[in-house]
C-alpha cells in the first residue's frame, strides 16, 4: 500500500487569499514591457503583452496581478498557436505553460524530498505481484466546462494512448506497460500491467517531467483523431482542463491565460482560495534575450541562466532571487549530473583500464571552479543529492571510498596506461601500444564551458585531445547513432532510486555498432550480463533503502559500475533559476522548499497559487 497524505497538496497551497479586483495597466508598466530587448522577435512579443490583449478586447489586469512567463524552451515565436494537444510534442505547450494554467495531474511530487502529493487522485494500491494498480480519484473534481472528472476519462486516456502508439508522447511506454484499464466505479480505476511494475504508479502518474500522463476529457476527445486533434476552439472554450485558468488569447506573440470564476480545488478543499494571479502571459524568447528580460523585469519566470550572468543582472534588478540567497551556488539540483560518456564499441574506450586512466586525469574541482564558476558541486557517482537518493548513497560510501575514483591522480593515469602498453612519443603525447598516435576527440555542445577545460586537462596528462564542439541537435544525433568516441553532457536519471540511472547501462539498450540506440541516456552501449541480472532483479523489486536485500542489489550493481566506469561523472548539475520578486512573492527556495523550482516539471502547478503581490506593490482598486 502506498501511503499518500490527503492534505499534502492542500498544505502546499496554505494561506491563499481571494484574488484582487481589476485595475488599469499603467503607462509605466506598458513602457517597461516594451523596453530593453535586443531580440526583435522577443520585442514584438513583449509589445503584444501591452497592446495585443487590449486589441482583442480582453479586460485590463494590473501588473501586480499578472505573471509573465517565458516557459522553458527557447522559441522566436509561439509554436503551434492552434494546437494544445498535451501529447503532440514534448517541447510544446504542456511543459511550457499548460501544466500550471489549464491542465492538472493526478499526483505531484516534490523531488527534493521524494514527497508524493495527491491532487486529482487521492492514492493508489498495488497487488502483491506488482501487476495490478488500483487508482482512487478525488470526488468533486470538475472540468472547466462544468462536466465531472472521473474514472471514464482516465480509462479513455489510457486506451487512446495505446491505440495511437508510438505517434504520441508517452504512448509507446503506455502500450509497453498497460495491458488494460477499467473503471470499477466513477472514482476507481483498475490498471493491469503487462509486467511487474513496483515503480510504475510513481514513475508514470506522479513524476511529471519529460513525458507526463495528462488525463483528457473523454466527452470532447471521443471520436477525434488524437494524432491530429489540436484541442483548440475559443468559441467552445477549448482547451478544457481542471486547472484554475482558461486560454483567452493565442497568437504568434503570446498566449494569455485568465483566471476562471471558479475552481474545483477551492470548492473541495484542495486550496483555501482562488489564486491571486489573475493573468498568466506566456511569451517566447531566445536564449540570448533571457538575461535582459530578467534584468529589466519584463518576465517573472523563465529558463535557467548561467550563474555568472545571474550574479551580474541581479545588480540591475534587485528583485531577482534564486534558490539560495548567496552564491556562488545559486541553484538547486536538477536530478542530473555532468559526465563524460564513452562509446564502448570503439577502441580503445572498450577497455575499462583506459576509461579508468582517463578518469584519474580529470580534476573535478578545477572544472567546477573554472568552467562553472563554483556554482555546482563535484560528484563521482551518477546520482543527484535528492533526499530519496542520499538515503542510499549514505549507506554506500564505503564502496566509493574503496574505489577512490574521485581523485585527481596523473601518476595513476600513467601507471595504468604503461601497464597496458601505451608509451609517450617525442611530442609528449600518448601513443597506442602499436606505436601509432592516439588522437582523442571529445564531443561537446557548442558553448559548453566545460569542454575546453576537460580537453586541456587531458592534454596536460599526455592525451592528444581536441574539443569537437557541435550543435546540440547534431551532438544528440551522433550520440544516438554511436558516431563519437567520448562526449560530454548531462545524464539525467535517478530521482529517488539508483535503479533509475543504473538501468541505462543495461545491455538491452546496447544496439549493434552502426545502429541507433532507443534510449539517448544509454549512449555508452555498455553490455555486461552480470550487471544485467542485477538490474533485472532490481526492476522487479519495490525500492527501499531500508530493505537490506534491495540495498545489496544496489551495492553489487554499483560495484560493477565503478569497476567498469562506462562514464565518468564530473559534477552535479544545478540550475540557476531566476525568479523576479518585483511583483510576486511565494516562489520556492532554500528556506521554503515546498516543491522543486523547475518550470517544465508538473509540480510547478503548486507554485502559481502560492503567489502573492509583493508588499508595497499593491494599489487601491478603483471604485465602481
Amino acid at each position: 500500500m502506498r501511503a499518500l497524505g490527503r492534505d499534502a497538496a492542500a498544505n502546499a497551497n496554505a494561506g491563499l487569499d481571494p484574488h484582487g479586483g481589476e485595475d488599469a495597466m499603467t503607462k509605466n508598466t506598458r513602457r517597461s514591457l516594451r523596453a530593453g530587448l535586443t531580440a526583435a522577435a522577443t520585442g514584438a512579443a513583449m509589445m503584444a503583452l501591452a497592446g495585443g490583449a487590449l486589441a482583442q478586447a480582453l479586460p485590463d489586469v494590473p501588473r501586480n496581478r499578472t505573471l509573465i512567463s517565458q516557459g522553458w524552451d527557447f522559441y522566436n515565436q509561439v509554436p503551434a498557436t492552434t494546437n494544445f494537444n498535451p501529447y503532440a510534442g514534448v517541447l510544446l505547450h504542456q511543459r511550457n505553460n499548460l501544466h500550471y494554467t489549464i491542465n492538472e495531474q493526478l499526483f505531484y511530487t516534490n523531488h527534493l524530498a521524494n514527497q508524493v502529493m495527491p491532487w486529482l487522485a487521492t492514492g493508489w494500491t498495488q497487488s502483491a505481484d506488482f501487476r495490478e494498480v488500483t487508482l482512487t480519484l478525488r470526488d468533486g473534481v470538475t472540468w472547466s466546462d462544468g462536466k465531472p472528472f472521473g474514472a471514464d476519462a482516465v480509462v479513455f486516456t489510457f486506451e487512446m494512448l495505446k491505440a495511437a502508439a508510438p505517434d504520441l508522447v508517452l504512448s509507446g511506454a503506455i502500450r509497453e506497460w498497460v495491458a488494460s484499464a477499467e473503471a470499477v466505479d466513477r472514482l476507481t480505476v483498475r490498471i493491469r500491467l503487462t509486467k511487474a511494475g513496483p515503480r510504475w504508479p510513481q514513475d508514470f502518474l506522479a513524476t511529471g517531467q519529460a513525458s507526463r500522463f495528462v488525463v483528457v476529457p473523454k466527452h470532447i476527445w471521443q471520436g477525434q483523431d488524437p494524432k491530429t486533434f489540436g484541442f483548440y476552439d475559443p468559441a467552445r472554450g477549448w482547451p478544457v482542463g481542471t486547472g484554475p485558468f482558461k486560454l483567452v488569447k493565442s497568437d504568434a506573440n503570446s498566449l494569455v491565460f485568465d483566471l476562471r470564476d471558479s475552481w474545483w480545488a477551492v470548492e473541495r478543499g484542495g486550496a483555501r482560495a482562488m489564486p491571486q494571479v489573475r493573468r498568466v502571459i506566456y511569451v517566447p524568447a531566445t536564449e540570448q534575450a533571457m538575461p535582459q528580460l530578467f534584468a529589466s523585469g519584463q518576465i517573472d519566470i523563465g529558463r535557467s541562466i548561467q550563474p555568472g550572468t545571474f550574479d551580474a543582472i541581479r545588480q540591475q534588478n534587485r528583485g531577482l532571487r534564486a534558490w539560495f540567497e548567496n552564491g556562488p551556488v545559486w541553484g538547486v539540483s536538477s536530478g542530473c549530473v555532468f559526465a563524460i560518456r564513452f562509446n564502448l564499441q570503439v577502441a580503445p574506450y572498450s577497455d575499462p583500464a583506459v576509461r579508468r586512466a582517463i578518469n584519474f586525469a580529470i580534476n573535478r574541482a578545477q572544472i567546477v571552479d573554472l568552467a562553472l564558476e563554483g556554482s555546482v558541486r563535484p560528484a563521482s557517482l551518477p546520482f543527484s543529492s535528492y533526499g530519496g537518493l542520499t538515503a542510499y548513497t549514505s549507506k554506500l560510501k564505503d564502496i566509493l571510498d574503496a574505489e577512490r575514483i574521485d581523485r585527481f591522480d596523473i601518476a595513476e593515469t600513467t601507471r595504468i596506461l604503461e601497464q597496458r602498453g601505451y608509451r609517450k612519443g617525442a611530442n609528449g603525447f600518448w601513443n597506442n601500444p602499436d606505436g601509432t598516435p592516439w588522437k582523442l576527440a571529445v564531443s561537446t555542445a557548442q558553448g559548453d564551458p566545460q569542454g575546453p577545460v576537460i580537453v586541456q586537462q587531458l592534454r596536460n596528462a599526455g592525451f592528444d585531445a581536441v574539443n569537437s564542439a557541435q550543435q546540440r541537435t547534431a551532438l544528440a544525433d551522433a550520440t544516438s547513432a554511436g558516431n563519437f568516441e567520448m562526449s560530454h553532457g548531462t545524464h539525467c536519471g535517478s530521482l529517488y532510486d539508483p535503479w533509475q540511472t543504473l538501468e541505462h547501462f543495461h545491455s538491452k539498450y546496447a544496439a549493434p555498432a552502426g545502429q541507433k540506440i532507443a534510449n539517448i541516456r544509454a549512449g555508452t552501449r555498455y553490455a555486461n550480463p552480470a550487471f544485467d541480472a542485477l538490474i533485472d532483479r532490481m526492476e522487479a523489486t519495490r525500492p527501499s533503502p531500508d530493505d537490506a536485500a534491495y540495498l545489496d542489489l544496489v551495492r553489487e550493481a554499483l560495484k560493477i559500475y565503478l569497476r567498469d566506469l562506462p562514464q565518468v561523472t564530473l559534477a552535479e548539475e544545478f540550475h540557476t533559476l531566476p525568479f523576479n520578486t518585483t511583483h510576486w512573492t511565494g516562489f520556492p527556495n532554500e528556506k521554503d522548499p515546498y516543491v522543486a523550482p523547475f518550470i517544465p516539471w508538473e509540480g510547478f502547478a503548486l507554485v502559481i497559487p502560492r503567489q502573492r503581490p509583493t508588499p508595497g506593490r499593491e494599489r487601491p482598486q478603483p471604485k465602481e
